[in-house]
């Protein structure tokens, strides 16, 4: 199976399986294809309606991008950065480091 055909059978999984622990196997396997994988894991994010599920994905992106700006070659996730919460990623968001969407919920201590 291609790259491309992997990618988009992981992203699929992730949106739609009954099984959250599949889902979050899908993310976690996504993010180990770098940067071109954060289009996906935004779609994700957007898409589902399990808080967890999103939280994953704004952990994924984090990782992602910390790796990247770590100079890391793979762009799979760092052990070194600790991950990001969905408002995290959401609050990058509205500064313009990413595409916007919909609105952020304060997350409650």
């Amino acid at each position: 199976m291609s790259d491309r055909s992997t990618i988009f059978e992981l992203k699929e999984k992730a949106k739609w399986s009954a099984d959250p622990r599949e889902k979050k196997a899908a993310i976690k396997e996504l993010s180990t294809h770098g940067q071109a994988v954060i289009p996906q894991l935004e779609e994700i994010l957007t898409i589902t309606a399990y808080e967890e599920i999103r939280t994953e994905c704004a952990e994924a992106i984090k990782a992602i991008l910390a790796n990247s700006k770590q100079g890391g070659k793979s762009g799979a996730i760092s052990e070194v950065h600790p991950p990001a919460t969905a408002d995290t990623v959401k609050s990058q968001k509205r500064k313009g480091k990413g595409r916007k969407h919909g609105r952020s919920r304060a997350k409650a201590s």
